[in-house]
């Protein structure tokens, strides 16, 4: 799989691995946002584009 660029891919691929120092990628996103708690979720099609959302929870007694 190859970055997206606005043209979208199918999600069902798997990525292809990343060179050192080559960026995040959509696994290490899902690791990140995992890790608090939290989900992502990835939306794309060939020629569609991408949609890429994180939920995370909210803290106790609100932020800071």
């Amino acid at each position: 799989m190859s970055g997206d660029d606005g043209a979208g891919f199918d999600v069902t691929d798997r990525p292809a691995p990343r060179e050192p120092g080559g960026g995040y990628g959509l696994t290490a996103m899902r690791q990140r946002v995992t890790r608090v708690g939290g989900e992502l979720a990835v939306e794309s099609e060939p020629g569609g584009g991408t949609a890429i959302s994180a939920s995370v929870p909210a803290l106790p007694g609100g932020a800071g």
